[in-house]
């Protein structure tokens, strides 16, 4: 069965409790301030920064929705997709949230688009 994806602000991400489990088939997840277990998200958002390795092997670019950003990091596949974004991008990530060796939470996407800005603007008024 997947797990469902939430439409949340960044804040309520990066401001929650993330949870770590154990077992294979056991999703990460966090806990908002509203005691919502959230493991996949959706997000819209403006990417404000770029990195990517020499290999190409990864790629992370900053997303910012008004409220926060976080982090969408991909690996090998992904980077290479993440690669064709540029700053500025107004962008749709649908993804699992992970931590990284520093602590910090991130998604780790499964689907990037990008949209227009009068769909991220669609968003802000339905989410905040």
């Amino acid at each position: 069965m997947r797990i469902p994806v939430k439409k949340i602000p960044i804040k309520e991400i990066t401001s929650g409790k993330f949870v770590e489990t154990e077992g294979q088939w056991e999703s990460n997840y966090i806990v908002t301030e509203n005691s919502e277990k959230i493991s996949r998200v959706a997000l819209y958002g403006v990417i404000v920064s770029k990195y990517s390795n020499i290999a190409k092997e990864f790629c992370s670019v900053t997303v910012e929705d008004l409220t926060d950003d976080i982090r969408v990091s991909g690996f090998k596949g992904m980077a290479k997709k993440l690669e064709n974004f540029k700053k500025g991008d107004i962008v749709l990530v649908v993804g699992r949230l992970r931590k990284d060796l520093k602590e910090n939470t991130y998604v780790f996407p499964e689907i990037v688009r990008k949209v227009e800005a009068d769909e991220f603007f669609l968003n802000v008024f339905e989410n905040y």
